[in-house]
């Protein structure tokens, strides 16, 4: 029977027992399990330059809260100040919990190209946040320090660090 030809509009994409009449009479050859590189632990280095990009957007963000409070109102005053600061915090607050739970890294991580290897449960991801947050005025030094071989990050998460895994065409 000769192939069809598409109607106008469709694609033209052949179907897997059309490509190939000849080849009945072979066995399928076996499928070849794909080689995945050894996952890659990540250095102290993006770790700590994951810490640092969160701390930049922890101010940015406490910053243009505080901005936009003082556009809004004529006259600000201190307690008012301290009020748009902890909304803007808490604005990263989510974010970086969306981020940890959902991408398993907090956004300076991510832009850090590092994550852990497993997905955090969200109250794991809330107590991580916390001392990540903490630790933010300090550069995240005490999460970045190994000890034994694992940093304080790791173990609060449960789970190991590594490069962020990305697409081949991305």
């Amino acid at each position: 029977m000769p192939p069809r030809t598409p109607p106008p509009g469709q694609l033209d994409i052949p179907l897997v027992w059309a490509t190939d009449p000849a080849g009945e009479g072979r066995e399928p050859a076996p499928a070849e399990a794909p080689s995945v590189p050894p996952a890659r632990g990540a250095s102290a280095f993006r770790l700590w330059a994951g810490a640092l990009a969160d701390a930049v957007l922890v101010a940015v963000t406490a910053a243009a809260a505080v901005g936009l409070a003082a556009a809004l109102a004529d006259g600000i005053s201190p307690a008012a100040c301290a009020l748009a600061a902890v909304a803007g915090l808490e604005i990263v607050t989510v974010v970086a919990l969306g981020c940890l739970w959902g991408w398993r890294g907090t956004p300076g991580m991510l832009v850090a190209g590092v994550c852990f290897a497993r997905s955090i449960p969200v109250g794991r991801a809330c107590k991580v946040w916390g001392v990540w947050l903490l630790s933010l005025p300090v550069a995240g030094l005490p999460l970045v320090i190994r000890f034994r071989g694992e940093s304080a990050a790791e173990r609060l998460a449960g789970g190991s660090l590594r490069f962020r895994s990305l697409p081949a065409d991305a």
